[in-house]
């Protein structure tokens, strides 16, 4: 690795990091911090993609409220033909930040297509979206942000718009135990749950803006290089495909062990090596990766559908034994009870 990207990764704090981390393996990620702290993670974030990575976001805050019309609306902004990388913005001017104010206006009629002499819409996605508690918007809109992940285009009522391809979608929930729809959670590849006492760098002023650790665009293309060409060996994929399916049998987990998840725990594992300055995936890389993928997906299991129960197990002692078990202590449980390899 360029000794001069490797020294940069250590000056990183926790948000910036998985941001890193997510941006290098191509993947999304969730993040979630006590309620109260939910609006500084945010603009922490905001801030984040602008000083240290020199990406263009947009910030969306959904509601019960929000329309699917609004959170298309939302997601984008204008081609800015002169934007410039990372490497041209560090001289202090503010780079463009989108945020879009859901409130619906006053003078808005309803129709399918607007006036016939409007222009053609020539917007753009953002190639970060950073949106806050999508988890308590409708189940129409969280089927709109999963077809945008899936199928990478949205339409609006003017157009059809094509995600970046290096789009990274990032979540906040709105509390910690929150959890989007089923099949939007399984877009994610990683979550990271953000602790008071960590810090805001940022937003609490400890790092100035000339201050700031930047990692341009040339520096994330060489890291995803870098992660590319990763070696795994037979016995380390033995070891991550052991570790999936003592996740997937263990008595606590009812669900979650898809195969989405399968596919980025591998990718993330691979991810990881380069920002420790490995050119290989050891044992320590894959626990990791572990804990970061299948914290937001397990679904425990309950007193009424806990797996020995089929065999004549007492319900009561299985309501005992299941008590005050959470998903950090089945992904310690499983990690622990699968052989490392040497």
């Amino acid at each position: 690795m360029d000794p001069s990207t490797e020294s940069r990764i250590p000056e990183l704090g926790d948000v910036n990091l998985a941001l890193l981390v997510s941006l290098v393996a191509g993947e999304h990620c969730i993040f979630s911090t006590v309620v109260e702290s939910v609006k500084n993670l945010q603009e922490e974030i905001r801030v984040s993609c602008e000083r240290t990575f020199g990406i263009q976001p947009a910030v969306i805050e959904c509601t019960s409220k929000t329309t699917v019309d609004e959170f298309n609306e939302s997601l984008l902004v204008e081609v800015d033909d002169e934007f410039e990388d990372a490497s041209e913005r560090r001289d202090g001017t503010k780079l463009p930040t989108f945020e879009f104010d859901l409130s619906p206006p006053a003078d808005r009629t309803p129709g399918r297509f607007e006036s016939i002499g409007n222009t053609l819409d020539d917007r753009r996605i953002a190639d970060i979206v950073i949106a806050t508690g999508l988890d308590t918007a409708e189940e129409s809109v969280q089927v709109q942000a999963f077809e945008l992940l899936r199928s990478r285009r949205i339409f609006t009522r003017a157009s059809m718009h094509l995600a970046p391809k290096d789009l990274l979608f990032v979540v906040i929930l709105s509390r910690p135990t929150a959890r989007l729809s089923r099949h939007l959670n399984d877009m994610f590849c990683m979550s990271h749950v953000h602790m008071d006492e960590d810090g805001l760098p940022y937003t609490d002023g400890v790092i100035q803006k000339h201050d700031a650790p930047t990692l341009q665009l040339k520096d994330l293309s060489y890291l995803r290089e870098l992660a590319a060409n990763v070696s795994l060996t037979a016995e380390m994929a033995q070891y991550l495909h052991n570790v999936v399916i003592f996740m997937r049998n263990s008595r606590y987990v009812k669900g979650g062990v898809t195969a989405a998840a399968t596919r980025q725990f591998r990718v993330l594992s691979m991810a990881l090596a380069p920002l420790h300055g490995l050119t290989y995936v050891p044992p320590s890389l894959v626990a990791l990766a572990a804990r970061k993928v299948y914290l937001h997906r397990l679904v425990l299991a309950t007193s009424q559908n806990e797996k020995s129960l089929l065999w004549g197990s007492d319900p009561e002692a299985i309501e005992e034994l299941l008590d005050g078990v959470t998903v950090e202590d089945v992904i310690e449980d499983v990690l622990g009870s699968v052989e490392t390899p040497l």
